[in-house]
């Protein structure tokens, strides 16, 4: 069955992805009817959870699939194939609603995608499911980056805190939930934590970037102080035709680039010379 060509937004976290799906979904292109805060599709942020358990890994440690053998890819093909051709698991995608409207992902026309961190190293399987896929790589400075991840972990770890006392979090370890009902990261403690895990993503992008798929890189500095110019980069990409330049630059804050600069923050600086980010 030939499948329909999804969009797919890759990147470090923190890094600008939900800022693409918001300026992305006010254009027309559908990103799921069920998201996270973050604006990721429940349906394949649960997907890329399920593969990326089958070697060992996860957001915070995340590792390649290049080197899986071809039995065990085909294999995981095959499963995920299944999944997406599954009317009613694919309501956690198109909806409710979809009882009635029946779309797949065979024969849905609209500009459909998914934002996920995690598909920067799926994406060796969503490639062969989806040969004509488009993909968009954002990147942005290591330091903010990494300030953004703390700040979060930070409120992350005083939300598991908060919910130690909920009835239904003390069933969670004894369900088939990945880390179900722990948001933080116990990875994640200190700036450097940070920068390695940025350089494992920097790393998979570029390795991404060799491969024979559709795909734009875009920096996330760029996005925020030539903003015009990128946006129109990024519509041309999507082949977004119908769109608002000042609108659509209201959605971006110009006073977030580079925020944590006068902070006083202690990190390794070998490891941001090896990320080696150009401004």
């Amino acid at each position: 069955m030939k499948l329909t060509s999804p969009l797919i937004v890759t990147g470090m976290h923190r890094s600008g992805t939900t800022l693409l799906v918001k300026i992305l979904e006010k254009n027309g292109v559908f990103f799921g009817a069920y998201q996270d805060n973050n604006s990721e599709s429940i349906f394949f942020q649960r997907l890329n959870r399920w593969l990326i358990s089958f070697n060992n890994s996860y957001w915070d440690n995340p590792k390649s699939f290049d080197t899986l053998d071809n039995i065990n890819l085909d294999f995981l093909i095959s499963k995920c194939n299944r999944t997406i051709q599954n009317k009613i698991l694919t309501l956690y995608y198109f909806g409710l609603k979809n009882i009635f409207l029946n779309n797949s992902f065979s024969s849905y026309d609209l500009p459909w995608g998914w934002k996920d961190p995690l598909n920067t190293f799926t994406l060796d399987i969503w490639s062969k499911i989806f040969p004509c896929i488009s993909i968009i790589n954002i990147v942005r400075n290591p330091i903010d980056v990494s300030c953004s991840l703390i700040n979060r972990q930070s409120k992350m770890k005083s939300h598991d805190l908060k919910s130690l006392k909920k009835y239904f979090n003390s069933l969670v370890p004894i369900l088939s939930i990945n880390k179900g009902a722990v948001f933080r990261s116990f990875e994640i403690n200190t700036i450097d934590d940070c920068l390695i895990l940025y350089k494992k993503y920097q790393d998979k992008i570029k390795l991404n970037n060799l491969k024979n798929i559709k795909q734009i890189n875009i920096k996330y500095e760029d996005l925020v102080n030539n903003t015009e110019d990128e946006l129109i980069k990024i519509y041309s990409f999507c082949g977004i035709n119908n769109f608002n330049l000042k609108q659509d630059s209201k959605l971006i804050d110009k006073n977030i680039a580079n925020k944590y600069n006068n902070l006083d923050i202690s990190f390794d600086s070998k490891l941001l010379d090896l990320i080696s980010y150009d401004k």
